[in-house]
């Protein structure tokens, strides 16, 4: 059953990466805002699907943390329709729950050390953005500091992504390992 789980969650993080980079990309407004939501619904399909897994192995900051990001992501996602502008509270709310639900992914030893330190990494970015949101300030996601915070969250991402397949192929061959691994 977990690799079921580890391959619709790691689809969805896939899907948040792809359709997020394709729409910094893309320049219509529209075609943007098209592929941000679907970016943003993978991202909290395979979050949601995460906290589940990480808490029923107790791995409880784990769950915690994917579970403020499908928050934070979710948040951020009502704010795209409004555009770059009008969505700035969104996603500075949206920025600003990265940072923790990020730190709290990385804490436990589950991850590599490399992939922990990315997201830490990644958090700092995303708290500075939301700072300056929240201060009056305004961060575009076309920003350096969006680019940088969503360049270490895409690489954060594929580590998660390389994990969970990388168990899911270990515990469909070794059943006897599968009380051990995941």
């Amino acid at each position: 059953m977990d690799r079921t789980k580890h391959i619709i969650a790691a689809i969805g993080l896939a899907m948040g990466v792809l359709f997020g980079l394709s729409g910094s990309f893309l320049g219509g407004p529209q075609g943007k805002l098209v592929l941000y939501g679907i970016s943003s619904l993978g991202l909290v399909v395979a979050a949601c699907i995460l906290a589940l897994h990480f808490y029923r192995k107790n791995e409880d900051l784990i769950a915690a943390g994917f579970l403020i990001f499908a928050i934070g992501e979710a948040v951020m996602m009502g704010g795209t329709p409004a555009g770059d502008l009008g969505g700035q509270p969104f996603f500075g709310a949206g920025m600003a729950m990265y940072m923790p639900a990020l730190v709290l992914i990385s804490i436990p030893k589950y991850f590599s050390v490399w992939n922990r330190l990315t997201g830490i990494a990644a958090s700092i970015p995303f708290l500075i953005a939301g700072a300056i949101i929240f201060s009056g300030g305004e961060v575009l996601a076309s920003s350096d500091l969006a680019g940088a915070a969503y360049g270490l969250l895409s690489i954060t991402i594929i580590g998660w992504i390389t994990k969970l397949l990388a168990t899911s192929e270990v515990s469909s061959t070794s059943p006897a390992l599968e009380g051990q691994v995941a």
